[in-house]
């Protein structure tokens, strides 16, 4: 099992599911929670989660609230873990994710904690992204991002300029 934890748009769901590789389940949002409480009323999961190579549980939040959950997530986590079924498990918006860690044992688990560049990493990747969009990469220099600082803001703010460019070609 994997836990991956950072901030809201950090690309922790990009990350799960390149560590999990090929196509994994994913139970997130309203799938997540409509699925937990048909896993509560049956006292178990579908086989379709039990049994998938892959899993990826997309932010769950509030299980401290909800005991009936947390217990069943705890048992779909043991069971994958036992299976040897490769399962990911990112931060939603609160630390209920930290309550899954225990299901499973130290060495059967792993901790991925993502965060935001700073300076120099923010600079390489607002680059990056010009060179994506077909802008030259000096139009990342110019680019001013109100904090909190995200991958998402910078993305939007380089396609405003990409989109400003080809304006200007087209009247000129």
């Amino acid at each position: 099992m994997v836990l991956v934890l950072g901030p809201r748009g950090a690309g922790k769901s990009a990350v799960a599911r390149k560590i999990l590789g090929g196509q994994p389940v994913v139970l997130r949002g309203d799938r997540l929670d409509t699925e937990a409480i048909g896993a509560v009323r049956r006292r178990t999961w579908r086989e379709e989660f039990l049994l998938a190579p892959t899993l990826l549980i997309d932010g769950p939040t509030f299980l401290q609230r909800r005991p009936g959950v947390t217990r069943l997530l705890l048992q779909l986590v043991q069971a994958r873990a036992e299976g040897q079924m490769k399962t990911a498990v990112c931060q939603g918006e609160d630390e209920s994710l930290l309550l899954l860690a225990d299901a499973v044992e130290p060495h059967e688990r792993a901790t991925v904690h993502l965060r935001f560049p700073q300076r120099r990493g923010r600079l390489r990747f607002a680059k990056r992204r010009c060179v994506e969009l077909g802008l030259p990469p000096a139009a990342a220099l110019d680019l001013v991002i109100d904090e909190p600082w995200t991958y998402l803001k910078v993305t939007r703010a380089l396609m405003r300029v990409a989109r400003e460019s080809s304006g200007d070609a087209t009247q000129g």
